[in-house]
């Protein structure tokens, strides 16, 4: 399977393609659960990858987004490209576009696509773009001592939803983020852990 150059509908201006609700994670994360490119991509059982790397473990998936597909992974966090509070509004678009559009295809070829709401303050508006009113299933990155960034995703989750509780999964962020989550009923996930399950894991698969 190759990627097609396509352009999808959009309800915006700029052009990034809207997603699919029907094809949206159901409540609760499908696990094992892992980040692209973190080990060989050839060996197979992951149900959901997530990109809360360092940005060269996928620097090739635009180009290459079937290699998801061929993963055989069932679900999936969109591409998390960095965008920084220095990171000019005009690249930031194009990446934006980018992560939106490998979602929308991922839909297309019956993934389940989770919206990554890990970006930084100046992006968060442009990032709502192409998601649908109703949508409800988020993802973002967690970091002890930035709750105040935390909060203001779980705002965005809540406008978009339209719920009080939104299927939100938080990766990381030590203790603060675990207790943030716990409180709001929130996902939370500690990478350790989930490192060590999938370690384990890979150990009886290979016994």
């Amino acid at each position: 399977m190759v990627a097609e150059d396509r352009i999808y509908p959009s309800n915006n201006e700029l052009e990034i393609p809207n997603l699919l609700l029907e094809l949206q994670p159901r409540n609760g994360l499908l696990l094992p659960f892992a980040g692209w490119g973190v080990k060989p991509r050839a060996r197979r059982g992951v149900a959901t990858y997530h990109f809360y790397v360092d940005d060269y473990r996928f620097s090739n998936i635009w180009q290459r987004p079937e290699r998801l597909v061929q993963s055989r992974c069932q679900e999936a966090v969109e591409p998390n490209f960095s965008l920084f509070q220095t990171t000019p509004i005009a690249y930031g678009l194009q990446l934006l576009y980018k992560k939106r559009w490998i979602a929308r295809w991922l839909q297309e070829c019956g993934i389940r696509v989770w919206v990554d709401l890990n970006v930084a303050p100046k992006f968060r508006e442009l990032n709502k773009l192409g998601v649908p009113k109703g949508y409800n299933a988020f993802a973002t990155r967690g970091h002890e001592g930035e709750l105040c960034h935390l909060e203001a995703e779980l705002q965005i989750a809540k406008e978009i939803s339209g719920v009080e509780t939104p299927n939100m999964i938080v990766y990381g962020g030590g203790e603060t983020c675990k207790s943030f989550c716990r409180q709001r009923g929130l996902i939370y996930i500690d990478p350790y852990q989930v490192d060590q399950r999938n370690s384990r894991r890979e150990e009886a698969d290979n016994g």
